[in-house]
């Protein structure tokens, strides 16, 4: 036992002494050097800047490299470097200026960095720019930004908004697109932070990725990263101010502490917006929204091989009228953003995520862990959400839900400088999941005017649950040059997954004592092994051809509101999914067009439903198939243009649904139905231009951006008789900015287009209003 530690401490320490200098000088096209650009290899903890001279050197082991050379104000440039026992390299590297060329793109999406276009898969990213450009606070903004993607706005709260991609989305509180931030997945759609704050990149993957991330990753990932520290102190402070009373303050700082060896960041974000809506049963302003959110990174170098970072993040909400919610369609369009109750609707919430990320790149393998803990709390204040819309004390509910996670994830990857065919990567991930639930339902005295049979009104009925979820899985995939131009990727992964859960009602009348129903105990198992499978061909080294399959899992659950024992659990779903993608770049890195064709099955799809029209359960009752079209374009026509656009098509149908109908009085199949929330077409058209002013001391420019967004219509409920119908959005953004400033000005749905942004049993409430304002960037 002691010779094989010795021998795992040995390969962890042992470095390479086939060591080489890279030389390097970094030049704009005009041949000026370029000082302060920043190489950084991917894959590695090694980055340098260049001198004022433009030169930089480093220091590397024998194997293949991919740098990436970015500047202020020049494309980002990749470069592959091959380090052998000879001569040093000498480098001369021609950056050109961000309005001549695109930027090369990093994606995580194999958990190593790569170019975004050489990756065999359905992915979009957004840069730090790119997040800035489209205005991007939380994650309602990113309805087609990616194709096939749609933002379920879930009331107008902090909370509560989910993702679907390709028409597959959760309907409990486990999303079926899984959500990370900084490597960390987030467990419940209520809790995944919803706030953006310090934001670096946003990649959104379409289609099951199981082989690669730790949890329920089965209609895609939105992986969320953070800006880190590292040896270049800089730092900026935000403000906006905009009409509802809009105002966002964000103050961010990052500097080494050690050079070289320990930096640190922080980001605060404070936001505030006054009513939309107005109430006329109290005459006065119904909603506001109110929040903070918090970032904070601790990076530690302690050898040319290791990185350790630690991370906090919080969040706090304060929403009033967090569900302005009417009764039906024709209602929400009659009184647009105009609510008639008597509760306030306030909704609190608060986040607490941690984090301890260490990665080894060594010579023999790369290792990464993950260690993570989630405090999750929400609740709402008094009686919580009136549930009957109207000045009656009739319905009010008001949860209070709190989770506690503990997580675990490590992972094995082959070396960044492995010269060899065949790449690999293989983990596990374990998690423990404890979760209460306490939710009153106020039956009020006025109750008896909405069922005249509940004589016994008023009275309360509270819900009392407490959970264990815990589950381990091993995942990986390695990836064969069969030649140089054919790779063949296999992958598989094996999940585990148990469920407990502690159950009562207490019914309250006063004066009576409190009554409290048998407390019942239920428990559930859920497994499955899921593969997937790429095929992919390089036709030239800019244009990547690839086909894939790939198997999706989503674990079961466990109802807690069934009065039947046996409906308690609802089984997992599993998804067959089936993609052929071409990824192009043109004319010297000014032209990208990605297409990509799609055909899943989506089997036992869990669906929240009332197989007796009355208790509604989540169920196993669907079998959805979708096929679509995606494509994606980015353009530099001209110098100081950038266009973006991306457009999707799908067709999604089920197959086979099983409800209730109240018209038949029984359970129909409601074959041949649209899946909800699932457009069949969406776009989302950018252009941006913008004029340098040559021979500026403080690089003066001038932008001026707009925003197509379109959207088909969709469904609001399984039975398609409530929808909203196809509809546009335009967005408008102006200003100027310097090395050290920027002043915009910006406007959102400028023709005030009234759409209802969320819909389902009986409850409605419109898409945001026509907003604008104007926001002030310092940067240093």
């Amino acid at each position: 036992m002691k010779q094989f530690l010795y021998i795992i401490l040995g390969i962890f320490l042992t470095a390479n002494v086939q060591a080489q200098s890279i030389n390097g000088k970094v030049n704009a096209s005009n041949g000026s050097p370029i000082e302060t650009a920043t190489i950084s290899v991917l894959n590695s903890t090694k980055v340098t800047t260049s001198d004022k001279n433009g030169k930089f050197s480093l220091i590397l082991t024998e194997g293949n490299y991919l740098l990436s050379i970015s500047a202020v104000g020049f494309a980002t440039q990749f470069k592959k470097v091959t380090i052998t026992n000879q001569a040093p390299i000498n480098l001369v590297i021609e950056l050109q200026a961000a309005n001549r060329q695109l930027n090369e793109v990093v994606v995580t999406a194999d958990n190593k960095q790569q170019d975004v276009q050489k990756v065999p898969a359905a992915i979009t990213v957004l840069d730090a720019k790119q997040i800035k450009d489209y205005r991007l606070w939380d994650i309602t903004n990113l309805t087609a930004i990616a194709p096939n993607l749609f933002t379920v706005e879930h009331g107008n709260s902090t909370s509560s908004n989910f993702f679907n991609i390709r028409g597959v989305m959760g309907f409990s509180n486990e999303q079926a697109v899984a959500t990370y931030v900084d490597g960390v997945y987030q467990f419940d759609y209520f809790s995944a932070p919803p706030l953006f704050n310090d934001v670096q990149s946003i990649e959104i993957l379409r289609g099951p990725q199981g082989t690669l991330y730790g949890r329920n990753a089965f209609g895609g990932v939105v992986n969320i990263t953070t800006k880190q520290p590292g040896n270049t102190p800089s730092g900026y402070f935000e403000t906006t101010f905009g009409n509802y009373g809009q105002q966002r303050y964000t103050a961010s700082l990052s500097s080494p502490i050690v050079a070289n060896k320990l930096f640190a960041s922080g980001s605060f974000t404070y936001n505030h917006r006054g009513s939309i809506y107005y109430n006329e049963f109290t005459k006065s302003g119904f909603d506001r929204r109110e929040d903070y959110s918090g970032n904070f990174n601790l990076r530690y170098l302690p050898s040319a091989n290791w990185s350790l970072a630690l991370n906090a993040k919080l969040e706090n909400d304060n929403d009033r009228g967090s569900f302005p919610w009417l009764g039906s369609i024709e209602e929400v369009f009659a009184k647009p953003y105009q609510v008639n109750t008597n509760n306030t609707n306030v909704e609190r919430r608060k986040n607490f995520n941690t984090s301890l990320a260490a990665n080894y790149y060594g010579k023999h393998f790369n290792f990464t862990s993950v260690s993570s803990y989630i405090d999750w709390h929400a609740y709402y204040e008094g009686k919580g959400v009136d549930y009957d819309f109207s000045p009656l004390d009739a319905l009010s509910t008001a949860p209070d839900q709190r989770q506690h996670i503990l997580s675990q994830e490590v992972r094995f990857t082959s070396p960044s400088a492995s010269r060899s065919q065949l790449k690999w990567v293989a983990g596990a991930y374990g998690f423990t999941q404890n979760t209460h639930m306490n939710a009153p339902t106020f039956f009020g005295s006025d109750y008896v005017l909405l069922d005249p049979k509940a004589t016994n009104a008023p009275y309360t009925s509270t819900s009392l649950s407490s959970g264990n979820n815990k589950g381990y899985a091993f995942f990986g995939q390695a990836t064969y040059a069969i030649t140089n131009k054919l790779d063949f990727t296999a992958g598989i992964r094996y999940d585990h997954e148990t469920r407990s859960l502690n159950q009562y009602t207490d019914y309250e009348k006063d004066p009576d004592p409190v009554v409290s129903s048998p407390k019942q105990y239920y428990t559930a198992n859920f497994n499955a092994v899921t593969p997937k499978f790429v095929l992919s061909y390089k036709l030239q080294d800019n244009v990547l051809l690839y086909g894939s399959y790939a198997r999706g899992f989503r674990a079961g659950g466990l109802n807690t509101n069934a009065k039947n024992p046996a409906q308690v659990p609802y089984q997992p779903e599993h998804s067959d999914n089936y993609e052929i993608g071409l990824k192009n770049t043109f004319l010297d890195n000014k032209l990208k067009l990605n297409l990509t064709a799609f055909y899943l099955e989506q089997h036992n799809q869990q669906i929240s439903t009332a197989m007796d029209g009355i208790n509604a359960l989540i169920l196993n009752v669907g079998e959805m198939h979708n096929k679509g079209m995606e494509l994606e374009v980015t353009a530099l026509p001209v110098k100081g243009l950038q266009i973006d656009w991306n457009a999707s098509y799908s067709h999604a149908r089920y197959a086979s649904l099983l409800l209730y109908s109240a018209d038949a009085g029984a359970v129909v199949n409601f074959k041949g139905n649209k899946p909800i929330n699932t457009p069949p077409v969406s776009s989302m058209l950018a252009t941006q231009y913008t004029y340098d002013f040559a021979g500026s001391k403080h690089n003066l420019s001038a932008f001026i951006r707009g925003e197509y967004r379109y959207l088909g219509s969709y469904e609001f409920d399984f039975i398609n008789n409530k929808n909203q119908s196809a509809y546009s959005l335009f967005n408008a953004k102006a200003g100027i900015s310097t090395k050290h400033f920027e002043l915009n000005f910006w406007a959102r749905n400028i023709t005030d287009k009234k759409y209802i942004a969320y819909g389902s049993f009986n409850s409605f409430l419109l898409g945001s209003p026509r907003t604008y304002g104007t926001t002030l960037i310092a940067k240093f």
